[in-house]
C-alpha cells in the first residue's frame, strides 16, 4: 500500500484513516488515499527449439532469461518461465520473491533444445488456461516454418503487453564463403540442400534476412509492442541495460 492523496473526512469514515497530525495543523479532519500496487505478471517465453542451438543463441537467450527474471524477483513481480518448441516443452509458473532467483537460474540451467518450432502452437497451450494480464517477453530466433505472424496474433488476440526479443547470431548473416558449394543442413528436421553460395545468391539472402527482421519489428510497432534485435556477439549487460531500457521494460 502507497500512500496517495488527502480527502476531507466524510461521517462513516474509519477514523483509522484520519491523520491526526493534519488535524492538528489545520483543525480539520483529513482522511489519508491509499493506492495497493498489485504485483506485475511476467511470462518470460525462451525458444528451445534445435534452431536455437546454432550460432549460440540459446545459451544467450539463457542469460537474458535469468536476468529478466531475476530484475521481476528483485521489483517483487510474479514470473513464469516457459519454455517453448513445438508447444510448452516445460514451465516454471508463478515464482515471487528475491529468493527465487536460484530456482529460476537452475531450471534454465537444466533445458535443451530439441524439436521444431511452433510459435502459436506454444502460445495457445500455455495461455488455454485463464491468466493475469501481463507482460509477455518472448525470447526466440523466430524462425517457425509457419512465419512469425501466426505466433504473434495469438499475443495480439490476448491483448497482452509484448515484448518481442529477437536473438541473431553472426552465423545468420555468412553461411558461407562466396563460390563455395555447400550442403545446408536444417536444424530441425534434418532435411538436406546441396547449393552453390555466389556472391549475388548471398547478397540476395543477407537482404531477405533483413526484411525478415524488420517484418517483426513492423509487426511489433504496429501493435505498440516492444521489439529488440540482439546480436549474440554483444554484451548481455549492454541489452539488458540499454536495448530494454530504451523499449521501457527497465527504469
Amino acid at each position: 500500500m502507497e500512500f496517495a492523496d488527502y480527502r476531507p473526512y466524510s461521517e462513516g469514515d474509519d477514523l483509522k484513516g484520519v491523520d491526526w497530525r493534519a488535524y492538528l495543523r489545520h483543525d480539520r479532519l483529513f482522511v489519508k488515499l491509499f493506492v495497493e500496487e498489485a504485483d506485475l505478471p511476467i511470462y518470460i517465453f525462451l525458444d528451445t527449439s534445435a534452431s536455437m542451438a546454432v550460432g549460440g543463441k540459446f545459451d544467450y537467450g539463457r542469460k537474458v532469461a535469468a536476468a529478466l527474471a531475476h530484475i521481476g524477483f528483485v521489483n517483487m513481480d510474479r514470473v513464469s518461465l516457459i519454455a517453448m518448441a513445438e508447444g510448452v516443452a516445460q514451465e516454471l509458473s508463478s515464482l515471487r520473491g528475491k529468493n527465487q532467483s536460484w530456482p529460476a537460474f537452475e531450471f534454465l540451467q537444466k533445458l535443451e533444445c530439441r524439436g521444431n518450432t511452433s510459435l502459436a502452437s506454444a502460445f495457445k497451450r500455455y495461455f488455454a488456461v485463464p491468466r493475469a494480464k501481463g507482460l509477455i517477453v518472448a525470447i526466440s530466433d523466430f524462425l517457425d516454418p509457419a512465419g512469425f505472424e501466426p505466433g504473434l496474433r495469438v499475443l495480439r488476440n490476448l491483448r497482452q503487453d509484448v515484448l518481442a526479443l529477437q536473438l541473431v547470431s553472426p552465423n545468420d548473416f555468412d553461411i558461407a564463403g562466396a563460390d563455395d558449394e555447400v550442403v545446408l543442413v536444417d536444424a530441425e528436421n534434418g532435411d538436406e540442400f546441396r547449393q552453390r553460395i555466389t556472391p549475388a545468391l548471398l547478397s540476395a539472402y543477407r537482404q531477405a534476412f533483413d526484411a525478415h527482421c524488420a517484418a517483426i519489428s513492423d509487426y511489433c510497432d504496429k501493435n505498440g509492442w516492444g521489439y529488440v534485435r540482439a546480436m549474440t556477439d554483444a554484451s548481455v549487460e549492454a541489452l539488458v541495460l540499454r536495448a530494454l531500457r530504451k523499449e521501457g521494460l527497465l527504469r
